[in-house]
C-alpha cells in the first residue's frame, strides 16, 4: 500500500482536502455574481454580475466535490485499517455525524434569517412569497441539507464501502481478484487511460438524467434523505478509486510522475465545455452537443482531480505548520461558512462598486471571521476536539526553528516533545542518526524509545520540535519507500506463506532485493513454502528480518531483533547487520541485550523518562564511569578488600577475587603490598552494562 496503515498524516493530501473545502468557500461566495441566474435561486443577486466568475465557478464546481470524496476514500480506508470496523464507525460517528445531526438545525435557522433579509433587498422589499425562504422540496425524505449534504454521502459512502470490502473478503480469500484490481488501477493511472475510464460511469448517468443543468456540474443531493443516482455514481466512483489508491502499491507514484500532463488535459476539457455552454442559453441544456458535453466534462472532472492531487503530492508533501494549521481550519470554515458568505453577499449586494472590488471582500471578509472563531471558540475547545480528533492550545503559530543538518544525517529529532495525556513521553530530546552508523538506543521500559521511532516512521506526531528522515518530513511518501522497519510486537496474515508474505513485502518499493535473495540473507530459504502461523518464535522473527531487508533500505529501525533467536540464528543477524552497515544502510537498533549493542554499535545513546542522557561511541559511554573490573587469585580476604577506599563491589569468582572499583591503580598497588604471592591479575575498563547501569540510576 502507499502508506502504512497506522499513520497519521499526508501533508500533501491533508492539503488536497482542504483546498477543496475551501473552493467551496469561494464557490459559494460567487453565486450571487453569476449573471442568468434567477432571482430568489440565491441569497442575493448582485449588481454588479460576472462572467469571468461564472465561468471559473462552473470550472471549479465540476470537480471539487469529487476531489473531496477522492481524498476521504483514500483517508477512509486508511483509517479503518487503523481503529478497525468498530472503531472506524466511533470516530466517524463523533466527526461526521454528530456535525451533521447537531450542524443542521443551527445552520438551517441561520441560513433562513440571512436568506429572508436577501429576498428584502432581491425584491426591493416585497418577496414573492415563495421566494422568501429556500424552496422545501416536496418529493419522499425531503429535507434541505444545504452545504451538509456531503456529509450525509459520507456516512452513506462509508457504509457501502465496509459492506463490498466484507463481502469482496469473504469471496476473495486468495486476494487473486483484489491483487488483479491492484494492477490495473496502478496500470490505468501509470499510462493515463484513467481519467476517460472513470468518467465513463458519471457520463452515463447524467445523460440518462433529464433535468440536468451542465451550469451546475453534478447534481448536488442536498434535498432530500434518499441517496441520488448522479451524486451516488459520481461521488461514489470518487470515494471508490480514493480507497483502491490507497491499497494499490505505486499508485500515488502515477498521480504525482502524471501532474503535468493531467494538468493540460483539465485545462483543455474545461474548456471545450465552456465553448459549448456559450453556445446555448444561459442555464439551459445543450442539444446537438450533448453528448460531447458530456464526455468532455467527465473526463475534466478526473483530470482536475489527479492534477491537484499529483501537483500536491510534488510539491506540498513536506510539513508545513502554516498549511497544518489551515488544514486544520477547513472543515469548521465550510461547515460554517454558508450563513457568513451570504450575510456578506446581502451586505454587499448593492454597493455601487465592481465585483473585482467586492467579489474579495466576501471571500476574505468570510475567511477572516471564519479564522477567527476558529482560532478562539473551536480550536481549543471541545468543539475542536470533535472536528480535529483534539484539542490545540491557543496559541501562535509558528514553525519550529530547522536546525543546520549536514548530508550526514538520515534521521533527526530536535527539540521534540512528546505527551499522551499527562505522562510525557519525550522531552525536548536531540538525537541523530548519521549514514552508515548503528545507534544503539538503549533505556529501561518507559524510556521513550518506542515513541521515538514511531515518531521516525511517522506513526505519530510531534507536538514540538521537529523530526526529520532522509532530509524531509517521515509523513511523505518518498522518505518512506527508504524505509525497513522490524518492530517487536508484529501481526501478519498467519495463512499465507513465508516467500508471500516476502513478495507482498517486496512489491511496495521500487528496487527490492529478490525473494530467493532476502530469504537467503535472512537464512530462511527452508522455511520459504511454510505457513508463517506454523513458525516458531525465533523463525518469525527472522521472517520479519527478511522483509525488513526487502527493499534495500536506506534507513533501518530494528527494534529487539534478536529477541527469542538461538545462538546461532542471532550470529546470522549479527552477520547481515554489519554488512548492512558496510553497504551504507543506516541502522537504529533498540535491545536490552547489552552486549549486542557493544558488539555492533557505532555511537549509544541512553534514554530515560523521555531524556537523552548520554550520547557517543561506546568507548565513550564507558568512560563516562570511572569503574574497572579487577580479577586475581589472592589470599586477601573478600571481607577485607570491600572495606577499601575505592572499591564499589567484592565477589568470588571461583578461585579468584572479582572487584570493582572507581580507583583501580590504588587497589591493585594495596592487593600487592598485602599479598606478594598475587597471581593472575587481570584490569578492564568499565562495560557498556556499568555505563547504563550508573546512567539510569541516576535519572530514577
Amino acid at each position: 500500500m502507499n502508506h502504512p496503515p497506522t499513520g497519521e498524516r499526508l501533508h500533501a493530501l491533508d492539503a488536497v482536502r482542504s483546498f477543496a473545502l475551501l473552493l467551496g468557500v469561494a464557490f459559494h461566495a460567487a453565486m450571487s455574481f453569476i449573471p442568468g441566474i434567477p432571482k430568489g435561486m440565491w441569497a442575493m443577486s448582485d449588481n454588479s454580475p460576472s462572467a469571468f466568475l461564472g465561468d471559473a465557478s462552473f470550472v471549479a464546481h465540476s470537480f471539487r466535490m469529487t476531489l473531496f470524496f477522492f481524498i476521504a476514500g483514500y483517508f477512509a480506508r486508511l483509517l479503518h485499517q487503523r481503529l478497525g470496523t468498530a472503531g472506524f464507525w466511533a470516530n466517524r460517528g463523533k466527526r461526521i455525524a454528530v456535525p451533521l445531526i447537531v450542524g443542521w438545525p443551527l445552520l438551517f435557522v441561520a441560513i433562513l434569517f440571512v436568506w429572508g433579509l436577501g429576498m428584502q433587498k432581491v425584491f426591493n422589499g416585497a418577496p414573492p412569497s415563495l421566494a422568501a425562504t429556500p424552496e422545501m422540496p416536496k418529493t419522499l425524505g425531503a429535507l434541505p441539507l444545504f452545504h451538509l449534504w456531503f456529509l450525509y454521502q459520507l456516512l452513506w459512502l462509508y457504509a457501502g464501502a465496509l459492506l463490498v470490502r466484507a463481502a469482496v473478503a469473504a469471496l476473495d480469500r486468495q486476494q487473486a481478484l483484489r491483487g488483479f484490481i491492484d494492477c490495473v488501477v496502478a496500470g490505468a493511472l501509470r499510462w493515463g487511460a484513467a481519467t476517460l475510464l472513470l468518467g465513463l460511469p458519471l457520463v452515463a448517468c447524467l445523460l440518462a438524467t433529464p433535468t440536468w443543468f451542465p451550469w451546475l456540474g453534478i447534481p448536488t443531493p442536498d434535498q432530500s434523505l434518499i441517496p441520488q443516482l448522479p451524486a451516488t455514481v459520481g461521488f461514489g466512483t470518487a470515494f471508490a478509486v480514493g480507497w483502491l489508491v490507497h491499497r494499490s502499491s505505486g499508485a500515488l507514484a502515477a498521480i504525482t510522475a502524471r501532474w503535468l500532463p493531467h494538468l493540460v488535459l483539465a485545462a483543455a476539457t474545461s474548456a471545450a465545455c465552456l465553448y459549448i455552454l456559450k453556445t446555448q442559453p444561459p442555464f439551459g441544456m445543450p442539444q446537438t452537443p450533448r453528448i460531447a458535453f458530456a464526455l468532455a466534462f467527465g473526463v475534466s472532472v478526473w483530470a482536475w482531480v489527479f492534477a491537484i492531487t499529483g501537483l500536491a503530492l510534488r510539491f506540498l508533501s513536506g510539513h508545513s505548520p502554516v498549511r497544518r494549521y489551515i488544514a486544520d481550519a477547513s472543515y469548521w470554515i465550510y461547515l460554517a461558512h454558508l450563513p457568513v458568505v451570504m450575510a456578506l453577499q446581502v451586505w454587499v449586494g448593492d454597493w455601487p462598486l465592481h465585483w473585482s472590488v467586492k467579489y474579495p471582500l466576501v471571500v476574505l471578509g468570510s475567511l477572516a471571521i471564519l479564522l477567527l472563531s476558529y482560532h478562539f471558540l473551536v480550536r481549543s475547545t471541545v468543539i475542536g476536539k470533535l472536528l480535529n480528533g483534539k484539542t490545540y492550545p491557543r496559541r501562535a503559530v509558528a514553525a519550529p526553528v530547522e536546525p543546520a543538518t549536514t548530508d550526514d544525517v538520515v534521521a533527526s529529532l530536535h527539540g521534540v516533545s512528546k505527551r499522551y495525556g499527562k505522562l510525557e513521553a519525550l522531552s525536548r530530546v536531540d538525537l541523530q542518526l548519521r549514514r552508515g552508523e548503528l545507534l544503539a538506543l538503549l533505556g529501561p521500559n518507559g524510556a521513550g524509545k518506542s515513541t521515538a521511532i514511531s515518531l521516525w516512521l511517522g506513526l505519530h506526531e510531534a507536538d514540538a520540535g521537529l523530526v526529520k528522515l532522509l532530509g524531509g518530513s517521515p509523513q511523505e511518501i518518498a522518505r518512506r519507500q527508504g524505509l525497513g522497519v522490524m518492530m517487536q510486537d508484529v501481526e501478519l496474515p498467519k495463512d499465507l506463506k513465508v516467500h508471500e508474505l516476502v513478495a507482498l513485502s517486496a512489491s511496495y518499493y521500487t528496487r527490492p532485493l529478490s525473494v530467493k535473495a532476502a530469504l537467503e540473507r535472512a537464512g530462511i530459504t527452508a522455511l520459504a513454502s511454510r505457513p508463517y502461523g506454523k513458525l516458531s518464535g525465533g523463525q518469525k522473527r527472522q521472517v520479519q528480518f527478511a522483509i525488513a531487508i526487502c527493499g534495500r533500505p536506506k534507513v533501518l529501525f530494528l527494534d529487539e531483533p534478536t529477541a527469542g533467536l538461538d545462538v546461532q540464528a542471532r550470529e546470522l543477524m549479527w552477520a547481515n547487520i554489519r554488512a548492512l552497515l558496510r553497504e551504507g544502510c543506516s541502522i537504529l537498533l533498540t535491545t536490552h541485550y547489552l552486549e549486542e549493542a557493544e558488539a555492533l554499535a557505532t555511537r549509544v545513546a541512553v534514554l530515560a523518562k523521555g531524556r537523552v542522557l548520554a550520547s557517543g561511541s561506546v568507548a565513550e559511554m564507558r568512560a563516562l564511569v570511572s569503574r574497572r573490573h579487577i580479577r586475581c587469585a589472592t589470599s586477601v580476604a573478600p571481607g577485607d578488600v570491600r572495606q577499601w577506599s575505592g572499591v564499589v563491589d567484592v565477589s568470588c569468582d571461583h578461585d579468584q577475587l572479582a572487584i570493582v572499583a572507581t580507583d583501580a591503580e590504588a587497589v591493585v598497588r594495596r592487593l600487592l603490598a598485602a599479598d606478594a604471592r598475587l597471581t593472575r591479575l587481570e584490569v578492564k575498563q568499565a562495560g557498556l552494562n556499568d555505563a547504563f547501569n550508573a546512567l539510569t540510576q541516576e535519572a530514577a
